[in-house]
Protein backbone atom coordinates (compact mmCIF):
# COMPACT_ATOMS: atom_id res chain seq x y z
CA UNK A 1 0.00 0.00 0.00
CA UNK A 2 1.65 3.46 -1.02
CA UNK A 3 0.48 6.23 1.29
CA UNK A 4 0.91 9.74 1.44
CA UNK A 5 2.42 10.06 4.94
CA UNK A 6 3.91 6.78 6.87
CA UNK A 7 2.31 5.31 9.91
CA UNK A 8 4.21 7.19 13.33
CA UNK A 9 4.79 6.03 16.14
CA UNK A 10 1.75 7.09 18.16
CA UNK A 11 -1.03 5.52 15.70
CA UNK A 12 -2.49 2.59 17.05
CA UNK A 13 -3.63 0.28 14.15
CA UNK A 14 -7.56 0.08 14.10
CA UNK A 15 -8.39 -1.44 11.14
CA UNK A 16 -7.60 -2.45 7.35
CA UNK A 17 -8.27 -4.27 4.15
CA UNK A 18 -8.54 -4.35 0.49
CA UNK A 19 -11.69 -3.62 -1.70
CA UNK A 20 -11.79 -5.81 -5.17
CA UNK A 21 -13.75 -3.84 -7.95
CA UNK A 22 -15.69 -5.86 -10.32
CA UNK A 23 -17.82 -5.61 -13.33
CA UNK A 24 -20.17 -8.64 -14.77
CA UNK A 25 -18.71 -10.10 -11.98
CA UNK A 26 -15.33 -10.23 -13.25
CA UNK A 27 -12.34 -8.41 -11.32
CA UNK A 28 -11.44 -4.98 -13.10
CA UNK A 29 -8.49 -5.10 -11.74
CA UNK A 30 -8.80 -1.93 -9.78
CA UNK A 31 -8.27 -2.73 -6.05
CA UNK A 32 -8.58 0.23 -2.94
CA UNK A 33 -6.10 -0.46 0.17
CA UNK A 34 -7.35 1.37 3.06
CA UNK A 35 -6.15 1.32 6.55
CA UNK A 36 -7.16 3.47 9.93
CA UNK A 37 -5.09 4.21 12.83
CA UNK A 38 -5.89 6.27 15.71
CA UNK A 39 -4.35 9.03 17.35
CA UNK A 40 -3.76 9.82 21.02
CA UNK A 41 -6.84 11.49 21.58
CA UNK A 42 -9.49 9.45 19.78
CA UNK A 43 -9.18 10.65 16.05
CA UNK A 44 -8.69 8.35 13.38
CA UNK A 45 -6.20 8.84 10.82
CA UNK A 46 -7.79 7.01 7.63
CA UNK A 47 -5.21 6.49 4.14
CA UNK A 48 -6.39 5.03 0.86
CA UNK A 49 -4.69 3.65 -1.75
CA UNK A 50 -7.04 3.39 -4.81
CA UNK A 51 -5.49 1.82 -7.30
CA UNK A 52 -6.46 1.71 -11.22
CA UNK A 53 -3.08 1.51 -12.85
CA UNK A 54 -3.74 -1.75 -13.82
CA UNK A 55 -7.62 -0.29 -15.62
CA UNK A 56 -6.58 2.96 -17.40
CA UNK A 57 -3.08 4.02 -15.14
CA UNK A 58 -4.35 6.05 -13.06
CA UNK A 59 -4.21 5.96 -8.80
CA UNK A 60 -5.52 7.97 -5.86
CA UNK A 61 -3.50 8.35 -2.81
CA UNK A 62 -6.15 10.16 0.08
CA UNK A 63 -5.28 10.50 3.76
CA UNK A 64 -8.71 11.81 5.88
CA UNK A 65 -8.84 13.13 9.38
CA UNK A 66 -12.10 12.22 11.65
CA UNK A 67 -12.66 13.51 14.65
CA UNK A 68 -12.72 11.37 17.64
CA UNK A 69 -16.15 9.89 18.53
CA UNK A 70 -17.07 12.21 21.85
CA UNK A 71 -16.71 15.20 18.71
CA UNK A 72 -19.21 13.31 16.47
CA UNK A 73 -16.51 11.59 14.35
CA UNK A 74 -17.10 13.92 11.27
CA UNK A 75 -14.40 13.76 8.53
CA UNK A 76 -12.50 17.27 8.99
CA UNK A 77 -9.70 17.12 6.65
CA UNK A 78 -8.79 15.38 3.33
CA UNK A 79 -5.43 15.28 1.60
CA UNK A 80 -5.29 13.93 -1.93
CA UNK A 81 -2.41 13.41 -4.82
CA UNK A 82 -4.35 11.86 -7.92
CA UNK A 83 -2.40 10.71 -10.92
CA UNK A 84 -4.30 10.80 -13.92
CA UNK A 85 -4.60 8.10 -16.65
CA UNK A 86 -2.40 7.94 -19.80
CA UNK A 87 -2.48 10.21 -22.06
CA UNK A 88 -4.66 12.60 -19.81
CA UNK A 89 -4.24 16.24 -20.74
CA UNK A 90 -3.88 16.59 -16.52
CA UNK A 91 -1.44 14.71 -15.25
CA UNK A 92 -1.61 15.21 -11.55
CA UNK A 93 -4.26 17.03 -8.77
CA UNK A 94 -3.05 17.78 -5.41
CA UNK A 95 -5.91 18.82 -3.69
CA UNK A 96 -7.03 19.51 0.13
CA UNK A 97 -10.69 20.05 1.75
CA UNK A 98 -10.28 21.20 5.16
CA UNK A 99 -13.69 21.96 7.05
CA UNK A 100 -13.46 25.45 9.02
CA UNK A 101 -17.18 25.75 10.96
CA UNK A 102 -19.70 27.53 8.39
CA UNK A 103 -17.44 26.80 4.88
CA UNK A 104 -15.50 24.01 2.96
CA UNK A 105 -12.14 25.61 2.20
CA UNK A 106 -10.24 23.88 -0.85
CA UNK A 107 -6.70 24.22 -1.70
CA UNK A 108 -6.06 22.78 -5.98
CA UNK A 109 -2.72 22.53 -7.89
CA UNK A 110 -3.03 21.21 -11.37
CA UNK A 111 0.50 19.57 -12.55
CA UNK A 112 2.96 22.03 -12.07
CA UNK A 113 0.78 25.46 -11.64
CA UNK A 114 0.08 27.73 -9.22
CA UNK A 115 -2.42 26.52 -6.04
CA UNK A 116 -5.69 28.40 -6.27
CA UNK A 117 -7.58 28.47 -2.93
CA UNK A 118 -11.72 28.90 -3.38
CA UNK A 119 -14.32 27.51 -0.69
CA UNK A 120 -17.87 26.62 -0.64
CA UNK A 121 -20.48 27.35 2.24
CA UNK A 122 -21.20 23.99 4.23
CA UNK A 123 -25.24 23.06 3.52
CA UNK A 124 -26.78 22.50 6.96
CA UNK A 125 -27.17 19.15 7.75
CA UNK A 126 -24.00 17.92 5.61
CA UNK A 127 -21.88 14.56 5.47
CA UNK A 128 -18.44 15.13 3.92
CA UNK A 129 -17.72 11.75 2.02
CA UNK A 130 -14.47 11.40 -0.16
CA UNK A 131 -15.02 9.34 -3.11
CA UNK A 132 -13.26 6.02 -1.56
CA UNK A 133 -15.57 2.73 -0.79
CA UNK A 134 -14.22 2.75 3.19
CA UNK A 135 -16.38 5.81 3.53
CA UNK A 136 -19.24 4.24 2.01
CA UNK A 137 -20.08 2.66 5.70
CA UNK A 138 -19.67 5.82 7.49
CA UNK A 139 -21.96 7.89 4.96
CA UNK A 140 -25.12 4.81 4.31
CA UNK A 141 -25.26 4.73 8.24
CA UNK A 142 -24.92 8.42 9.12
CA UNK A 143 -28.00 8.75 6.26
CA UNK A 144 -30.13 5.87 7.50
CA UNK A 145 -30.55 7.57 11.06
CA UNK A 146 -31.95 10.83 9.47
CA UNK A 147 -35.88 8.75 8.89
CA UNK A 148 -34.84 7.91 5.04
CA UNK A 149 -35.00 12.26 4.29
CA UNK A 150 -32.83 12.97 1.56
CA UNK A 151 -29.36 15.45 3.20
CA UNK A 152 -26.54 16.85 1.21
CA UNK A 153 -23.22 14.55 0.53
CA UNK A 154 -19.88 16.38 -0.51
CA UNK A 155 -17.62 15.00 -2.67
CA UNK A 156 -15.74 15.75 -5.82
CA UNK A 157 -15.69 15.21 -9.25
CA UNK A 158 -12.76 12.78 -9.83
CA UNK A 159 -11.87 13.60 -12.72
CA UNK A 160 -8.91 14.39 -15.24
CA UNK A 161 -10.59 16.48 -18.41
CA UNK A 162 -10.46 19.37 -17.27
CA UNK A 163 -8.93 22.04 -14.79
CA UNK A 164 -12.12 23.63 -14.51
CA UNK A 165 -14.01 20.46 -12.70
CA UNK A 166 -11.08 18.37 -11.86
CA UNK A 167 -11.44 17.23 -8.13
CA UNK A 168 -13.63 20.36 -7.13
CA UNK A 169 -16.30 20.13 -4.40
CA UNK A 170 -19.89 18.60 -5.78
CA UNK A 171 -22.92 18.60 -3.27
CA UNK A 172 -25.71 15.45 -4.10
CA UNK A 173 -28.95 15.08 -2.19
CA UNK A 174 -28.87 11.61 -0.93
CA UNK A 175 -31.09 9.44 1.49
CA UNK A 176 -30.75 5.50 2.82
CA UNK A 177 -32.66 3.56 4.88
CA UNK A 178 -31.69 -0.29 6.13
CA UNK A 179 -33.35 -3.07 4.64
CA UNK A 180 -32.40 -6.70 6.26
CA UNK A 181 -29.70 -8.28 8.79
CA UNK A 182 -27.78 -10.34 6.43
CA UNK A 183 -24.38 -12.73 6.45
CA UNK A 184 -21.35 -11.66 4.02
CA UNK A 185 -18.64 -14.01 3.08
CA UNK A 186 -15.21 -12.45 3.09
CA UNK A 187 -12.33 -14.97 2.59
CA UNK A 188 -14.07 -17.67 3.36
CA UNK A 189 -15.51 -16.32 6.61
CA UNK A 190 -19.34 -15.32 7.41
CA UNK A 191 -19.75 -12.23 8.68
CA UNK A 192 -22.89 -10.40 10.09
CA UNK A 193 -23.86 -7.56 8.26
CA UNK A 194 -26.57 -4.67 7.60
CA UNK A 195 -28.01 -4.55 4.37
CA UNK A 196 -29.07 -0.94 3.27
CA UNK A 197 -30.39 0.94 0.17
CA UNK A 198 -28.67 4.16 -0.78
CA UNK A 199 -30.80 6.24 -2.95
CA UNK A 200 -29.90 9.80 -5.20
CA UNK A 201 -32.01 11.80 -6.12
CA UNK A 202 -30.30 13.38 -8.79
CA UNK A 203 -29.76 10.63 -11.24
CA UNK A 204 -31.44 7.94 -9.33
CA UNK A 205 -28.81 5.91 -8.61
CA UNK A 206 -29.55 3.03 -6.29
CA UNK A 207 -26.93 0.71 -4.72
CA UNK A 208 -27.04 -2.06 -2.02
CA UNK A 209 -24.58 -1.73 0.56
CA UNK A 210 -23.43 -4.48 3.51
CA UNK A 211 -21.76 -2.96 6.56
CA UNK A 212 -20.42 -4.85 9.36
CA UNK A 213 -21.23 -3.27 13.27
CA UNK A 214 -18.42 -1.26 13.03
CA UNK A 215 -19.39 0.48 10.11
CA UNK A 216 -17.03 -0.97 7.54
CA UNK A 217 -18.71 -1.52 4.08
CA UNK A 218 -17.83 -5.00 3.40
CA UNK A 219 -19.83 -5.20 -0.39
CA UNK A 220 -21.80 -2.87 -2.62
CA UNK A 221 -23.62 -3.30 -5.43
CA UNK A 222 -25.03 -1.10 -8.39
CA UNK A 223 -29.05 -1.26 -8.82
CA UNK A 224 -28.35 -3.17 -12.47
CA UNK A 225 -25.87 -5.55 -10.92
CA UNK A 226 -23.28 -4.96 -12.92
CA UNK A 227 -20.50 -2.93 -10.94
CA UNK A 228 -19.89 -3.99 -7.49
CA UNK A 229 -16.97 -4.45 -4.70
CA UNK A 230 -15.52 -7.12 -2.34
CA UNK A 231 -14.02 -6.54 0.73
CA UNK A 232 -11.01 -9.29 1.16
CA UNK A 233 -7.93 -9.31 3.56
CA UNK A 234 -9.89 -7.16 6.34
CA UNK A 235 -8.00 -6.90 9.60
CA UNK A 236 -8.75 -5.50 13.27
CA UNK A 237 -7.79 -4.47 15.93
CA UNK A 238 -8.82 -7.14 18.97
CA UNK A 239 -10.00 -5.30 21.82
CA UNK A 240 -9.38 -6.30 25.28
CA UNK A 241 -11.52 -7.45 27.99
CA UNK A 242 -12.06 -5.19 30.85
Amino acid sequence: MRYLHKVNQHEKFVASGIYIHQQDGKATGTIEHWSIHEQPDGAQFIRVDDDWRKYDGSSVLLEAWRSPYVDGGYIERVDINAFAPKNAEIKQVRVTYTVNETHLEIGRTIDNNERGFFDLALPESYILSPESLIFGGLEVVELSLRSGEEFPVISYLPTFLNDTISFRPVVHQQSAHFLKNDTITVDGKALQARCFEQLSSANDEKLLLWIDDNDILLQYKSGDGRHSAILSQYSRRRERKS
